[in-house]
């Protein structure tokens, strides 16, 4: 049974101190690090912040050692790790905060990777630790990784009972936020979820929060990590990742897609359910809000329109279907023409899961029933959910055809008019189609619009704008601005490619990119009141 020691020395070098203690199974047996973690579709390689390894280790791989050790010897092996990332899937060290996703740095006796686990963290006596790991103590390496951990001497918890489990919300860096008025609508998310399954899997489930200055979140078996904007006014991205994490404890962590059945931590695995296990899992999460009175109708449809807004003003709509941007999840932060090639299965996830709930139900069914076959079937049953199992459940061959494995344009008018919603899309006003940031100082076009004008005059994403219409730029202000001054006039652009500037004259124009408005119609509809119907 492998134990692993987690310690450290002087905090601020942010370096963790791991051991790990085992019976060598094998002669050399091998160890692995993760090239990547549930939840992040990525290769993102924690091997690269490894240090200083023991002599008994000997690199063979991007991510793999081999022991130096005889079938049978007591063997402990060391190395350190670096952490200076604070964001919900990665470790972080200071001095008053370890914070922990094993999958970083937790390597794998391989042919031990079935058995049960041990750990010991070295904080000070004084500080609290909170984790899903009872006793420390892990079933196998897989829950072990999936088992985040923070110790700090300042954490600020909130407990409830609910649905027959204790409910824990643990506060990190949460000075200044009225931490007490977040748990009602927790506890109520919590009590529609449990009801929808028919109970929750479990006994105790923490919500561990760092307040930041961003949003980011990961699921993880009995817990999730989020990482809390304080800037953002209002509660609404809160509780909208507070129920998208917490469906997750379903969706995704136990019905399991049977590509990752086991997973295979050190390459990609593609599986074209990725817009089930997250647009899905967005979809319910807001729509549990609704149901659980934590949102009102309107708040909802508002969200759904500016999810749709965000994906119909997407060029790659045109290109890319539903099903190709899931099983390409992997490849998406390597594309160099990203903004006209994806687009988020998490957004187009959702909205299809939308519509499809609509299609459903005016035929007297219901993506709820869907959502329920898939635990009884699958999670309940410890099976991996085959590529097409969610088509076949659902019966609707064309739907899937064209919306998810095609990219035909969404059927918002039909949908929503049947559902007693109004769609309404109009043009934004025209544009250069590019989207400029500031950055020291400069202004520079992150992302061009293919076939936009600025694309069209030359211009490629990364080239710095230097003037409009004759006007220094040095802000985003200052480009709308010059812009809006000029309408759809021809106007000079002054850029910089590769170091060389460049003059060109463009007019802006519409491209592509639009406004949608979703509210309740006038008219009463029963499909409406049952599809956005409030439980509490």
């Amino acid at each position: 049974m492998p134990h692993y020691r987690i310690a450290w020395r002087n905090p601020n070098d942010r370096l963790y101190d791991i051991s790990i203690r085992f019976r060598a199974p094998e002669d050399d047996p091998l160890l692995w690090l993760p090239a990547w973690r549930p939840g992040r579709y990525l290769i993102m390689n924690f091997a690269a912040d490894v240090r200083e390894w023991s002599a008994n280790l000997r690199k063979v791989g991007k991510s793999q050692w081999r022991v130096n050790a005889k079938r049978g010897d007591e063997v402990e092996v060391t190395y350190r790790y670096f952490a200076a990332t604070l964001d919900a899937g990665s470790s972080f060290l200071a001095e008053d905060e370890a914070y922990v996703n094993p999958s970083n740095l937790l390597m794998c006796v391989d042919a031990l990777r079935g058995e049960r686990c041990t750990l010991s963290l070295d904080a000070p006596v004084s500080w609290r630790i909170e984790t899903q790991l009872t006793d420390f103590v892990a079933r196998d390496y897989d829950h072990l990784i999936d088992s985040p951990i923070i110790a700090s001497p300042d954490m600020r918890v909130h407990s409830f009972e609910e649905s027959g489990a204790t409910i824990s919300m643990v506060f990190r860096n949460a000075h200044r936020i009225d931490t007490e008025a977040l748990v009602e609508p927790v506890r109520k998310i919590v009590r529609e979820q449990a009801a929808f399954f028919g109970g929750l899997p479990l006994r105790e489930y923490r919500f561990l929060f760092h307040a930041g200055d961003r949003w980011h979140g990961v699921e993880h078996e009995d817990s999730c990590s989020i990482i809390m904007n304080r800037k953002t006014e209002g509660t609404d991205y809160f509780v909208s990742m507070v129920s998208h994490e917490f469906f997750h404890l379903w969706n995704v962590k136990r019905i399991i897609p049977a590509a990752f059945k086991p997973y295979d931590y050190l390459r990609e695995t593609p599986t074209r359910l990725l817009w089930v296990m997250e647009g899905l899992t967005s979809y319910y999460g807001d729509l549990m809000l609704l149901r659980s009175g934590v949102w009102t109708q309107k708040r909802y449809l508002e969200d759904l329109a500016s999810e749709i807004q965000r994906y119909e003003s997407s060029p790659g709509k045109e290109v890319l279907s539903l099903a190709q941007a899931s099983f390409d999840g992997w490849l998406s932060e390597q594309m160099h023409d990203r903004a006209n090639a994806w687009f988020s299965f998490y957004d187009k996830g959702k909205i299809v899961g939308a519509l499809l709930d609509i299609e459903l139900r005016r035929r007297g069914r219901t993506l709820d029933e869907v959502m329920l076959a898939l635990w009884r079937d699958y999670g309940q049953m410890g099976r991996g959910v085959e590529e097409d199992a969610v088509e076949r459940i659902v019966g609707l061959s064309e739907f899937f055809a064209r919306y998810v494995d095609g990219t035909e344009p969404l059927p918002y008018e039909e949908l929503f008019a049947a559902a007693g919603v109004e769609f309404v899309s109009h043009p934004r006003a025209a544009s250069l189609g590019m989207k400029v940031v500031e950055r020291e100082g400069a202004l520079i076009a992150e992302a061009v619009t293919r076939g936009g004008p600025a694309m069209t005059s030359g211009m490629l994403a990364g080239d710095e704008v230097l003037a409009i219409d004759g006007m220094r730029t040095k802000s985003i202000a200052d480009a709308e601005r010059a812009v809006k001054r000029a309408g759809e006039n021809e106007i000079e652009i002054l850029f910089a490619h590769a170091g060389i500037a460049m003059r060109r004259m463009v007019s802006a124009r519409a491209t592509g990119a639009v406004n949608v408005e979703l509210k309740a119609a006038n008219k009463p509809s029963a499909l409406r009141d049952a599809w956005l119907r409030r439980d509490a």
